[in-house]
């Protein structure tokens, strides 16, 4: 499981933080944790720590962030001086993480589309559970296992496929986010049962798939019709599930 994100940190913060999807995404993902106030959330795959500032902001005790990448985490670190917020990080791989210590709330935003197989997608899901307490939550963004190229590259996003390939029993996806030079990453794409099976497979309960969380003020913000692809042929899916 290796992203290589640390030659583009910044260049991914950029993208991110300018991403006209990204307030869709984050509503999406407080939609299904819900009300967080006075939970302990891990961030997995943290990147910058966008995720885990933003439950802080909703009220959560505390926020742990776990990426594999020095240059990421140390974005996060400055992100988070600068916020003034009490967000703690970590530079580990996922799948290496000790459960030292095991937390009300996982989120985990593009973190399981680097699974390159079923094995490691099954390994992925039970590392997770691991980390999150009986009763508690983990709350996942991944790619759309319905996405297709053929039906557009989603560059009005800001990011833009490459390539969409048959891999093992998923799809191998070239991506690249803007820059000069632009960067590309590779990911992997996983039907739904595919996930649903790793992560009942790990423990987890009550797996719902979650719709991108569209508002009216969104819509009102673009042009008619922008949305229309996020919602017909989007690159991301969103889903959460309970540890029993």
């Amino acid at each position: 499981m290796k992203a290589h994100y640390d030659d583009i940190a910044g260049q991914y913060a950029a993208y991110a933080n300018a991403s006209p999807t990204r307030r869709v995404e984050l509503r999406t993902m407080q939609h299904m944790v819900g009300d967080v106030t006075g939970r302990s959330v891990l961030d997995l795959a943290c990147g910058f720590g966008f995720y885990g500032g933003a439950m802080l902001l909703a009220g959560a005790a505390s926020a742990h962030g776990v990426d594999q990448s020095p240059e990421m985490v140390a974005i996060g670190r400055r992100v988070s001086a600068t916020a003034g917020d009490a967000m703690t990080f970590q530079v580990s791989d996922f799948l290496q993480l000790a459960p030292v210590r095991v937390y009300d709330l996982a989120v985990a935003a593009f973190l399981f589309n680097y699974a390159q197989s079923l094995d490691e997608l099954a390994r992925m899901a039970a590392a997770a559970f691991e980390h999150v307490r009986a009763g508690g939550r983990i709350a996942v963004e991944t790619m759309n296992p319905d996405y297709c190229l053929a039906d557009g590259d989603c560059s009005k996003y800001g990011v833009r496929v490459l390539d969409d390939v048959p891999w093992q029993q998923g799809a191998r996806m070239e991506i690249e986010f803007p820059g000069d030079p632009p960067a590309r990453i590779t990911v992997f794409r996983w039907a739904r049962e595919h996930y649903e099976d790793a992560f009942v497979q790990a423990g987890f309960t009550d797996l719902v798939w979650q719709a991108p969380c569209l508002l009216e003020q969104d819509r009102l913000a673009q042009p008619a019709g922008y949305w229309d692809d996020l919602l017909r042929n989007g690159l991301a899916a969103w889903f959460s599930c309970t540890k029993p």
